[in-house]
């Protein structure tokens, strides 16, 4: 089943699948390198499908608007569990888990990266990741890459980041490590524009993507981003963005806000 973390060879870009819902024969995907150009921020990626690919945006029910669907049977398919491992820092992180670790991003569709992309479907990973911090294996990122900032400000990723697990330092060498657990979100009946503070009183689901927490505004915030992992019961939000009424929960999705702030 192709996941948030595979990726696809599509006409003249690398394509990076987004999410867990996918229509049959089609990847719900974004361009990551177009023409030898990488593309980090969302928005970015969006706007050159309407330029170049305007063709493969459709409505899909289950994720609420319009997406680009990728066709399958026209794309070399990169699963990240397939891929040979040969860097050597790398291997060592890896040796630390005991399931099947596969390697995304650059990791996956290049032999030259800066930091290291890790994907799995296991959520014991995560303390595993845990005691790796506790004992100094890692340690907290402390630097962010200007390209990569998109919802939140500069301060609040900085401070999100430098406090995740997911993310770190090993061997001087920057990772990030992805585990997803697919849910039925059902289908989006309505949505409505949404503007203003919530609590996470329940964090469900805050170390697998997608991320799921419920707030004291009965709506839950939802995320398929790393940025938003990992955050703790009792965090103030302010939020503007898009409220999507599914036929299951009320989803407060974090990756369609125009600005997310930590208060």
């Amino acid at each position: 089943m192709i996941t948030e973390g595979y990726m696809l060879k599509y006409l003249d870009a690398i394509w990076a699948v987004k999410g867990c819902y996918h229509p049959t024969g089609y990847a719900v995907a974004v361009p990551r390198v177009y023409k030898g150009r990488k593309i980090k921020k969302m928005k970015e990626a969006l706007e050159l499908v309407l330029q170049k690919f305007p063709f493969l945006f459709k409505y899909v029910e289950e994720v609420g608007f319009k997406v680009p669907l990728v066709p399958l049977k026209d794309s070399e398919i990169l699963d990240p569990f397939n891929k040979i491992v040969k860097d050597e820092t790398a291997i060592e992180f890896i040796k630390y888990f005991k399931g099947k670790i596969g390697v995304t991003g650059s990791m996956l569709y290049s032999n030259s990266y800066n930091d290291m992309d890790f994907l799995s479907t296991n959520e014991d990973d995560y303390q595993t990741l845990l005691e790796l911090r506790k004992k100094g294996i890692t340690s907290p990122l402390k630097l962010i890459n200007e390209s990569e900032v998109e919802g939140l400000n500069e301060k609040d990723f900085l401070y999100l980041k430098g406090n995740r697990v997911l993310e770190g330092v090993f061997k001087g060498v920057p990772y990030t490590f992805k585990i997803v657990k697919c849910e039925d979100f059902g289908v989006v009946e309505g949505k409505e524009k949404f503007d203003g503070i919530v609590e996470v009183i329940r964090a469900e689901k805050p170390y697998s993507i997608p991320v799921k927490y419920y707030t004291d505004k009965g709506v839950y915030l939802t995320s398929f981003r790393i940025r938003y992992t990992e955050l703790k019961e009792g965090v103030k939000m302010y939020i503007n963005g898009i409220l999507l009424k599914r036929n299951k929960f009320l989803d407060l999705d974090l990756d369609l806000a125009n600005e997310v702030k930590i208060l």
